[in-house]
């Protein structure tokens, strides 16, 4: 090959490399964006949980906010946002067996009075995800295992349900408990925190533990301040900002910000030191003016470790 030949070789390939180049750009300024969920999906780690607390409201409401009204919107918000677990409250048999006909759930706990019938604080859980090992409902009283049983100037009896669940993808096994502390006496709150910490203390040192709740007291109150020097609020533990609607999870139907009379969350998810929160939100559901419930669903996605997190 002489020096001529030589030369165009070298202009051929360039002009090669910039015109597939260019080719590549093209092509790709031409495609879809991956959504930060699309991109990061392929790492979500193979145990990840979706947990809520999620308090539905009972049936005493008028159309358009009457049970039968908000069911679909409610079915619709735990669908679009994936719940796998699901700690409840102000749940009526109609309501729990509607939501686990309507989602393929399944559901545990007992309702709080003499008869275990009215409000349950019933776990809604996907049975193709868990298997249920275990599982109890107990008073928020001086006699706990006695039903319908109240104290403190409790203005009803209360309840925590709690059971222990395998994860089938995992294996692993972990225990949730789920809780609607008084909404009147701030002394029942407090004890209720004393019994449930009491009743549950060897659980919480032995498995990956979750809490979820109405708690009807802020992250500023007795019974937050108390559940913290046990647990972990699992927004402030959260590897990534908090999303989603305000800081208040108690909305009353007011779609409109300015008209809510909470400022701050009375719904929380309480982990320990086994397990690790990805993500923490309050989940906004207001459509066309209407919400699921009177609250807010606050939801985490998170992780069952094998042994506790050093932080």
């Amino acid at each position: 090959m002489n020096g001529r030949n030589k030369r165009r070789l070298v202009i051929w390939n360039a002009a090669a490399v910039v015109l597939t180049a260019a080719a590549v750009l093209a092509w790709s300024v031409g495609q879809p964006k991956l959504s930060g969920a699309q991109a990061g999906a392929s790492k979500l780690p193979a145990g990840l949980i979706r947990v809520a607390t999620y308090n539905v409201r009972g049936p005493n409401d008028r159309s358009p906010n009457s049970w039968r009204d908000r069911l679909p919107r409610m079915v619709r918000t735990i669908r679009e946002n994936k719940f796998e677990l699901i700690g409840t409250q102000e749940t009526l048999p109609r309501a729990i067996s509607d939501l686990t006909e309507s989602l393929g759930f399944a559901s545990f706990g007992v309702g709080r009075d003499r008869k275990r019938g009215d409000e349950h604080n019933a776990v809604l859980y996907d049975p193709e995800r868990f298997n249920v090992i275990s599982q109890e409902t107990f008073w928020l009283s001086p006699e706990p295992e006695t039903p319908g049983s109240s104290g403190w100037d409790s203005s009803l009896p209360r309840i925590c349900t709690w059971g222990l669940l395998q994860d089938r993808k995992t294996e692993k096994r972990f225990v949730i408990a789920n809780t609607h502390l008084d909404h009147v006496s701030a002394i029942a709150r407090m004890q209720g925190i004393n019994v449930i910490l009491q009743r549950l203390g060897p659980m919480i040192e032995k498995y990956p533990f979750i809490l979820t709740g109405d708690f009807n007291s802020t992250v500023d109150d007795s019974p937050a301040r108390m559940l913290r020097n046990v647990l972990r609020d699992s927004r402030d533990v959260s590897e990534t900002d908090h999303y989603g609607a305000g800081d208040e999870t108690f909305h009353d139907f007011h779609e409109n910000r300015k008209e809510r009379s909470h400022r701050k969350p009375i719904d929380f998810i309480f982990v320990n030191n086994r397990v690790r929160v990805l993500s923490h939100g309050t989940i906004q559901d207001f459509r066309d003016g209407l919400a699921s419930s009177d609250h807010f669903p606050v939801t985490a996605e998170v992780v069952l470790l094998d042994a506790p997190e050093q932080k």
